[in-house]
């Protein structure tokens, strides 16, 4: 139980830190925002994970501008009834369940896309999933009601059944991240190109998450259980998950677009057909720069093939290194292109230069 002398500094504490992560996400959103309108709002109506990136998006910014604005009437000392800071705690509990089967809608088909859309993963989510559910609903209620608060809503004795809810989101967690180091370690050796570097994203991006929400509740669990004693333990982690999960939910979604983008733009570019320049060259009358044959000059016209391949990063061929003058014993530098113009004296009888 805090007593009243403390509750003070942790409302203070809490204003600094909901500050704090509302400008880092104010940030990220800025930043993101150009990848946003180029890479997920023309998918929106066709995938679900732009839908759940959009909702996720703005509806986060918008929760974080409560959490704010209750944090700051907190430190006000603005009084609340039970039955506000009942409200308030559902309101989080809420919040932090949304985002969280977010986050688990967005890796949970990568999980089944690594075993080859295995129908036995897919039971093992759905079971996993639904026991989550069940049991996070089931100590919903006890949470709420089962919660001390001071007057400013501030909390004061957390329920001990908060140790259910965490550790059903753990074992979710754990399980999402042994199925995906596992398929990673067991099969990666055997892939190459972009099955293997979208396997490496996805496991990277699934493994910090799971890494990042797994502390949080493990946190919270030694705290339940008192074995880490700390005055701020029931108050800060809703805000700081909060933050978490929406970072999460964003960086999935704009990294596997930008992945996907970059192998579209990949394989257009191998199927497109090879650049090609027709290039018609004039005649001209200096013999020092090209000698004269006695038959009459012709006009040829050069098919100039330049190669693209971005994915492997093949350099073009030099034209220069080519002698373009027809004979052996002309050098190069009495005959040299100028830029990608190719200047060739064609005879129409041989092949030979008087001299």
């Amino acid at each position: 139980m805090l007593s009243p002398s403390i509750i003070d500094p942790v409302a203070h504490n809490i204003v600094i830190l909901t500050t704090t992560l509302t400008a880092l996400m104010v940030l990220e959103y800025i930043w993101s925002s150009t990848d946003e309108v180029r890479l997920v709002w023309p998918r929106f109506l066709k995938t679900t994970e732009a839908k759940i990136y959009v909702v996720t998006r703005y509806a986060g910014l918008a929760g974080q501008s409560i959490n704010i604005w209750f944090a700051y009437r907190m430190v006000s000392r603005v009084p609340n009834s039970p039955s506000t800071c009942r409200a308030w705690y559902s309101y989080q509990i809420s919040m932090t369940q949304c985002l969280l089967f977010s986050v688990e809608l967005l890796l949970m088909p990568r999980v089944y896309k690594m075993y080859g859309e295995d129908k036995s993963i897919f039971a093992l989510l759905i079971v996993f999933g639904g026991v989550q559910f069940a049991a996070n609903a089931a100590s919903a209620r006890s949470v709420i009601t089962g919660t001390s608060y001071s007057p400013s809503c501030v909390i004061t004795s957390p329920h001990h059944s908060r140790i259910y809810h965490g550790v059903s989101i753990i074992v979710m967690f754990m399980f999402i991240l042994f199925t995906m180091l596992w398929r990673f370690f067991r099969s990666s050796s055997g892939l190459s190109g972009p099955p293997r570097a979208w396997l490496k994203l996805a496991v990277r991006d699934g493994s910090c998450t799971t890494i990042a929400i797994m502390a949080i509740f493990i946190f919270m669990f030694l705290c339940s259980t008192r074995v880490i004693n700390t005055q701020m333990s029931g108050n800060i982690i809703f805000y700081v998950l909060f933050s978490l999960l929406w970072f999460a939910a964003g960086r999935i979604v704009l990294h596997d677009a930008k992945f996907r983008k970059m192998q579209e733009s990949q394989k257009s570019d191998i199927n497109d057909p090879r650049l090609t320049q027709t290039i018609e060259v004039e005649p001209f009358d200096d013999s020092d720069a090209c000698p004269t044959s006695p038959s009459s000059f012709g006009v040829e016209s050069i098919e100039v093939s330049t190669p693209f391949d971005s994915m492997l990063d093949v350099g073009t061929r030099d034209i220069a290194d080519e002698h373009l003058c027809g004979e052996d014993d002309m050098q190069l530098s009495r005959c040299a292109p100028t830029f990608i113009l190719i200047e060739r004296c064609i005879s129409g009888r041989g092949s030979g230069f008087k001299k």
